[in-house]
């Protein structure tokens, strides 16, 4: 069988496995790198900081921003790891903190208020008791 170089799909994969290796795997990797960057940032900003170092083609610069922005980001939206709006390419992971926040410091305020409440509890049962 005899092929012509113009019909040779060999490459076609070549800039989406490129583009893999500068996305973070994980959720919380990506999470990470958003952190230490001052967000609200745009998914360009997010995009040129995780193949920096690297300096790779457009081509494969354009897949890891297409991935970001239609794959990944989106999800961890939908999970509120951070809040994404999708028609302004603007990340921004300070509300999802300040979320998280939030609900760490109602969890600690109803443990400290059952504990306060068991005292009490405890307390009167022994005053009881003791008359």
């Amino acid at each position: 069988m005899v092929s012509s170089p113009g019909n040779d799909f060999s490459g076609i994969d070549t800039d989406e496995t490129r583009a893999q290796e500068f996305i973070p795997e994980s959720d919380t990797a990506l999470v990470a790198v958003l952190d230490e960057m001052n967000t609200p940032v745009t998914v360009d900003e997010v995009t040129d900081k995780l193949v920096e170092p690297a300096r790779p083609t457009i081509e494969i610069w354009a897949t890891v921003h297409e991935r970001l922005h239609q794959d990944r980001l989106p999800a961890l939206d939908a999970a509120g790891a951070i809040e994404f709006d999708e028609t302004q390419g603007v990340i921004d992971r300070s509300t999802a903190r300040t979320n998280e926040n939030q609900f760490f410091s109602s969890a600690v305020l109803a443990a400290i208020s059952l504990g306060l409440l068991c005292a009490v509890i405890a307390l009167v049962s022994v005053s009881v008791l003791i008359s």
